[in-house]
């Protein structure tokens, strides 16, 4: 059965007019600097960490923000500080990587924040897409069409609110509403009790789950066993 693409080039008949919206930060969009210069932007790491947000036991195949390591996956849990470096320390292996190869040596920082993080989401910032509309960014790129480039993000489908979050950084500098890391890690300890309380973890996440709430909080959930305060108080001394 053939696969039914969609239009995956930007002309005239669909180029967003970014002219029609506010811009958040001039400099931050229009300021160009050297690409070896240049590092994610703090408002960046913000936007990830709370889009991910933290769970400091195995949650859908991940634990703390994102992380896969087998290791922390099938250990005693994550907790806040310890997933937030391990997040920043992933992400700071791919800037790495995404710095040797793009091609512009010069950015701005919104510029530069945006096609990062396409990188690291997808591994590719050439690319937008999924296989029925994937825009290819290589000539948009080079000619430095960030229009071009922000509406092939809109369109493209994939990951659909990760890039158009994308190209709202790129066009207006804008990363939406920053959110303090206490306030994650609380959500994240609300979800933990919800979750525990109404049974639906497993043996491990509920071992998970009971060793960062006392590490997080040094309260104990309700109904643990005393031999397993003792084991908690134990794995944390």
């Amino acid at each position: 059965m053939p696969i039914f693409k969609l239009q995956a080039t930007v002309d005239s008949t669909n180029l967003i007019d970014y002219g029609l919206f506010t811009v958040m930060d001039k400099t931050t969009v229009d300021t160009l600097i050297n690409l070896n210069e240049l590092e994610a932007s703090d408002k960046l790491l913000n936007l990830k960490v709370r889009t991910i947000l933290w769970s400091g036991y195995s949650r859908k195949g991940t634990i703390g923000y994102g992380n896969i390591d087998s290791t922390n996956l099938n250990g005693i849990g994550l907790t806040e500080v310890n997933a937030y470096t391990a997040f920043i320390e992933n992400f700071k292996d791919k800037e790495r990587k995404f710095k040797k190869i793009f091609p512009l040596t010069t950015l701005s920082q919104s510029q530069y924040d945006a096609m990062l993080d396409l990188y690291v989401a997808t591994g590719s910032f050439n690319f937008a897409g999924t296989p029925t509309r994937q825009f290819n960014l290589t000539d948009y790129i080079k000619n430095r069409q960030w229009d071009y480039i922000a509406t092939a993000m809109t369109l493209c489908g994939a990951d659909r609110l990760s890039r158009q979050a994308d190209a709202k950084i790129l066009m207006l500098g804008d990363y939406g509403v920053y959110k303090l890391r206490s306030l994650i890690k609380e959500q994240g300890i609300q979800t933990l009790v919800k979750e525990y309380s109404a049974g639906q973890l497993t043996t491990a996440q509920t071992k998970q789950a009971e060793y960062i709430y006392y590490a997080e909080t040094k309260r104990f959930l309700p109904n643990m066993t005393e031999n397993r305060k003792r084991t908690i108080v134990t794995q944390l001394s």
